[in-house]
């Protein structure tokens, strides 16, 4: 249960309200910033767009990631109740962009002021929200309560780190901020004790949705020109320098190999290259149409949304964030495609599927760079048998399949 000393209502409109300015500012850099029409001047204040559909659902994604596993729901939503009207927010503009693929009407989600709530609620009027993962807002869930709209919280997850903040600091503010939410769905009985520890009144196990991707029958085949290449996926600060000294272990054995080097912030490409160009390797920017013989050592990926395509590309891939204090990001996508992936001891983040999948043989830890170098070297040197761990971690994933089911189940008490 959260402590006494944490934080209280009164203090969050106060903060709220000193960072006002501020949210203003950035709310004019964005839009100044986006495509046309991509956004909608004072959007996150509250003032959306005529046409967005009416008494549906509104769900809420935050970013990528969180859009990718919506998707899974979205498509049971849709052919549960083929005529219901959903749509979706983001935050993020990566997030907007896979929103945007999806074909829903889309918005960006307004900051958590309670009179920016209010409008985009009596906006929308929507019979259910779902928000996906952790996105616990306390003037979303007060007005959505005010409103008489139904809010969930689907696959929702808790780390340690955050667990343990909502703990020391979440006080009264937060146990009535979960106790607003109608059902959290988590995505594992770990997470769901936590919400329940922390005094959700309602929280289940209802699966992860993630696990729910489309699974290959089997396992992709790597391109010949390729056998020699690994990906490391969304790395950090601090990470890259490791993965790089590890892929110069790897051409002392293989002079040839190369590497796929996927910055989790897209922004930070240019950064990347040039911590590439000092450690004297070649480097240039990923393009999917470069001739095998002109690639060179390194090439770094500037944009986001193309790990899903580049997974099935290469036999061997990394999973960025674990060899640093992240938390480590999901193996799901790679796995079900048929690459087992190679990861840090840092995958707190994603601690059940990890769990799951080592359970099975089904991916491999390294503790450090001269691990790491080790681990792609074993895997290039005898491609069959990690090409068999890459099949069992394809098997996992099609057992955990239908959490997209079982929540659709729960939600139908409010959409039936």
């Amino acid at each position: 249960m959260a402590g006494e000393c944490g934080v209280r209502r009164w203090q969050y409109q106060v903060a709220l309200g000193l960072i006002a300015p501020w949210l203003l500012w950035d709310a004019w850099r964005r839009y100044r910033h986006a495509p046309p029409g991509h956004r909608r001047l004072l959007e996150q204040f509250g003032r959306l767009r005529d046409g967005l559909p009416r008494g549906g659902l509104w769900l809420h994604a935050v970013s990528l990631g969180e859009v990718r596993a919506a998707a899974m729901l979205v498509s049971a939503l849709q052919a549960r109740w083929p005529n219901l009207p959903i749509v979706i927010s983001t935050t993020t503009e990566t997030g907007a962009e896979a929103a945007r693929a999806l074909g829903l009407p889309h918005f960006y989600a307004p900051f958590d002021l309670a009179f920016a709530q209010r409008r985009v609620l009596a906006h929308l009027r929507p019979r259910l929200m779902v928000v996906m993962e952790t996105e616990l807002w306390p003037n979303l869930v007060r007005e959505a309560g005010r409103a008489g709209v139904p809010l969930v919280i689907a696959n929702a997850r808790l780390s340690d780190r955050s667990y343990d903040r909502y703990a020391r600091w979440g006080g009264g503010l937060l146990r009535e901020v979960l106790s607003g939410v109608e059902l959290i769905c988590a995505q594992s009985a770990a997470d769901r004790d936590r919400f329940l520890k922390l005094g959700a009144p309602h929280a289940e196990d209802c699966g992860n949705l993630k696990f729910d991707l489309p699974v290959s029958e089997e396992a992709v085949p790597v391109p010949a020109e390729h056998c020699l290449t690994w990906l490391a996926a969304s790395t950090h600060p601090g990470e890259e320098a490791q993965v790089l000294a590890a892929h110069e272990h790897v051409r002392a054995h293989y002079p040839d190999a190369r590497l796929i080097l996927v910055p989790r912030h897209p922004e930070r490409a240019g950064e990347v290259s040039r911590l590439v160009d000092r450690s004297g390797l070649s480097v240039g920017t990923w393009a999917p149409d470069q001739p095998p013989g002109d690639r060179p050592a390194v090439e770094v990926v500037d944009r986001a949304g193309l790990l899903a395509g580049l997974f099935p590309e290469v036999p061997v891939v990394f999973m960025g964030g674990s060899l640093v204090p992240v938390g480590g990001h999901n193996p799901i996508e790679p796995a079900a495609v048929g690459r087992a992936v190679l990861h840090g001891t840092a995958v707190q983040n994603f601690r059940q599927v990890f769990a799951v999948l080592g359970e099975r043989d089904a991916c491999c830890e390294v503790a450090d760079s001269e691990a790491l170098a080790t681990a792609v070297i074993e895997c290039f040197a005898r491609p069959e048998r990690w090409a068999a761990t890459g099949a069992r971690a394809r098997a996992v994933i099609a057992e955990h399949r239908g959490a997209a089911e079982r929540l659709v189940e729960r939600l139908a008490s409010w959409l039936d």
